[in-house]
């Protein structure tokens, strides 16, 4: 049965795949017929995915799929000390207007973008390499002799790396050159170079969210390697918790309201992303009266009802959700987070088409 899928990143934010890479992924699944992608504050990957698809109708690649613009804002509610992520759809972009669209939206949302891009290293990979050094991470301390001589490092190989994705997806001439974040991406991508004797698998069980599932699989790691059951689960705990008390350089953060209204004069539809996905910290109920009910006064358009929770609460999230978009007659949407690192798919979870259709046919009121 036909699905969508409407929260997809690449390489310009936080994801691993290029444009190119993402859209052969999207045209292997066979029914997936709407797709959004939604960088993390940047509207680079549009452009190229807009020439992408004009170059499969040219080949003969048909039918082609439905592309919905889009973009998620990166927000924080100051209350619960939490990110909240806001997605935004532009569904009166087309292939045939989107430089136009692109320049008025470069005015609205440009400055807001080229910021976050700027400065989100900041708080993302700088803190983790810091953590690194404060505990020692698979020795780090001895192959190097600080935490700015790696982050040195990154921050090098990150402008090599961002200048060859720019070559890649024939951005030169684009409306969009908003500079490709540093994130926590760049470790992953070179850790196994900084520290031959380690991996990726280990760099992403290290520098993501601390969690349950991600210690299991570092103390699974560390006993293959030898060390016994007991020793095993105390590094992986001591190595998996990211560092929060760093002292970064003051970093300006937009609430929640702040991104909606910015969002709205930009002339997205606007969608709350991922409401429960915080939820083993923060509850529903302090969530909704932090975040979601605040937006819902101020004009939020809908919800992302739709996503790949943990198991333990995902059907429950989903209904508490999807009950309260049905009944303040909010938008339902849907995604995987997909970012081609492995971690979900493109069709593990299936938005309804109806509900796609839904946002790409809204006329706010």
């Amino acid at each position: 049965m036909p699905f969508a899928n409407l929260h997809i990143h690449t390489h310009f934010s936080d994801g691993d795949i290029s444009p190119d890479g993402l859209m052969r992924n999207i045209y292997a699944v066979k029914d997936l017929d709407y797709f959004a992608v939604t960088d993390h504050d940047t509207l680079s990957a549009i452009e190229p995915v807009f020439r992408l698809q004009e170059k499969m109708g040219q080949q003969g690649v048909l039918p082609l799929k439905t592309f919905l613009p889009g973009i998620e804002l990166s927000l924080r509610e100051e209350a619960l000390d939490l990110s909240i992520h806001l997605l935004g759809f532009f569904p009166h972009m087309t292939a045939q207007n989107h430089r136009r669209v692109l320049e008025s939206l470069e005015q609205n949302l440009g400055p807001f973008c080229r910021y976050r891009c700027l400065h989100r290293g900041v708080t993302d990979m700088e803190a983790r390499i810091h953590r690194a050094f404060e505990v020692n991470l698979e020795s780090i301390r001895e192959h190097y002799t600080s935490p700015d001589q790696v982050i040195a490092l990154l921050n090098d190989r990150a402008r090599a790396q961002n200048d060859a994705r720019f070559q890649g997806a024939e951005k030169k001439g684009d409306v969009i050159q908003h500079p490709i974040p540093v994130t926590y991406q760049i470790i992953m991508d070179h850790w196994a170079s900084l520290m031959p004797h380690s991996s990726k698998e280990k760099a992403a069980l290290y520098i993501l969210r601390r969690s349950s599932n991600r210690i299991e699989g570092l103390c699974t790691l560390y006993e293959k390697e030898g060390l016994p059951p007991e020793e095993a689960g105390i590094r992986a705990d001591k190595n998996q918790a990211v560092l929060t008390q760093y002292k970064r350089p003051p970093l300006k953060e937009w609430g929640p309201v702040e991104g909606l209204e910015l969002l709205k004069q930009a002339g997205g539809v606007a969608v709350l992303a991922h409401p429960a996905v915080d939820h083993t910290r923060i509850s529903y109920e302090d969530f909704d009266h932090y975040v979601l009910r605040p937006m819902m006064k101020n004009g939020l358009d809908g919800i992302e009802v739709y996503y790949p929770y943990p198991s333990n609460y995902r059907d429950e999230a989903m209904k508490r959700y999807g009950g309260i978009a049905e009944k303040n007659g909010l938008l339902i949407s849907g995604g995987t987070d997909y970012h081609g690192d492995g971690r979900v798919g493109l069709d593990d979870v299936k938005l309804q088409i109806s509900n796609a259709r839904h946002i790409i046919q809204y006329e706010r009121k």
